[in-house]
């Protein structure tokens, strides 16, 4: 075990103990992992990076420059090597820092993308909602849902060929399952905890390369991709030559066609939060064949031994382990507290941050209001001969 593998863990976990919020787009650990990332920093030969507990999304890709047809796009390999570079440098920097893994993957994959809607729960329907149908549409597709133009509003404005709307700027709908990534203090480490996670159904797991440290990423198959709406590109032809060019928009501009049904939306959202049921349960699966096999927690199970005097004793290993599993209920605990108080002091950070805007709105109207009264008041006033 390094002195570097050391280091990086008790910083990690001196930030997880804090009552500070850390980076991620939340400022906390998703509740539902706590006792799993609890359970696993407990383990002398790991500690928990980042994480996800899951999430349903909307994601509006951003535009790429791209080489077709002969058109040059002014970035050339170097600029592409440069642009992983930072990539990767991003990514150490989210493990090193302890940032959630939303924010690490948030912070890669949406430059000049926007996340319309995530929720780290199910999504809940009122119990109307056949009386609003665009009810849907206004929570996936957060503040830009005025652009968006329904499938059977599209009939007056003429249909878009496939291929034009696979070309063109896509809105996709997501499921992202449990994720975790963990340094090991060894490779030996690292494959154990592999193997666990893999009989465990996280089927898409694996070792990172890294040359500094021993990384893991554990994940499933639960995943959920599809694309569900696009914003057209404009084409101009001349002769043989067509150029497609997609104009950059911003909130208000142009629209957005659903390329689904509502119907299929609430599809896709029903699916989704039935893979919420079966990534919770594959969860505690994995939390439970961890403690079983991992961190040999069957030696608490040992039988008690009677005593001289008739009473029951623990030897001193038996009582080691009593200790040890009374020690992780207590941190649990302690971690839920601390996560609650991230959550509060978030949302009143954001309560705040609202509440001044406000104010300096209506400072910056009433000032407005003062300079107009007082330019009435110095017109002069005319008289008729």
């Amino acid at each position: 075990m390094s002195d570097g593998f050391l280091t990086r863990k008790k910083t990690i976990l001196v930030a997880l103990n804090s009552d500070t919020p850390d980076k991620s787009p939340k400022g906390y650990v998703d509740e539902p992992l706590l006792p799993l990332i609890v359970l696993i920093n407990n383990h002398q030969d790991y500690v928990t990076t980042s994480s996800c507990s899951g999430r349903i999304c909307t994601y509006l890709e951003g535009l790429e420059s791209e080489a077709e047809g002969g058109v040059e796009t002014g970035i050339d390999n170097k600029e592409n090597q440069k642009n992983d570079d930072d990539d990767d440098e991003e990514t150490s920097k989210g493990y090193e820092e302890n940032t959630s893994l939303a924010a690490v993957e948030a912070a890669k994959r949406a430059k000049g993308g926007q996340w319309l809607y995530v929720s780290h729960d199910p999504v809940v329907f009122p119990d109307q909602i056949s009386e609003h149908p665009r009810w849907i549409v206004e929570t996936l597709f957060g503040p830009e849902a005025h652009r968006v133009v329904l499938m059977e509003d599209q009939h007056k404005e003429g249909s878009m060929g496939t291929m034009d709307m696979a070309r063109s700027q896509l809105v996709y709908f997501k499921f992202e399952p449990m994720i975790l990534h963990i340094e090991a203090a060894t490779p030996v480490a690292a494959k154990t905890f592999l193997n666990h996670s893999l009989f465990s159904g996280y089927r898409n797991s694996g070792i990172l390369p890294s040359a500094k440290r021993t990384m893991l990423a554990i994940r499933s198959t639960l995943k959920l991709d599809a694309p569900i709406a696009y914003i057209p590109s404009s084409s101009t032809t001349t002769g043989a030559t067509t150029t497609t060019t997609t104009t950059t928009t911003t909130a208000g501009e142009g629209k957005i066609y659903l390329m689904v049904s509502l119907s299929y939306l609430r599809v896709l959202i029903d699916l989704s939060n039935d893979k919420f049921k079966m990534n919770v349960a594959q969860m505690v699966r994995f939390e439970e064949r961890l403690t079983k096999h991992l961190l040999n927690a069957e030696r608490s199970t040992t039988t008690k031994k009677v005593g001289d005097q008739g009473g029951e004793w623990e030897d001193k290993e038996a009582r080691k382990e009593r200790k040890r599993r009374e020690g992780m209920l207590k941190q649990e605990g302690t971690a839920k507290a601390r996560a609650e108080k991230k959550k509060a002091a978030a949302e009143a950070a954001a309560a705040e941050a609202a509440r001044k805007a406000a104010a300096e709105a209506e400072i910056s109207t009433g000032a407005g209001s003062a300079t107009t009264t007082a330019a009435a008041e110095e017109k002069p006033a005319t008289t008729s001969s």
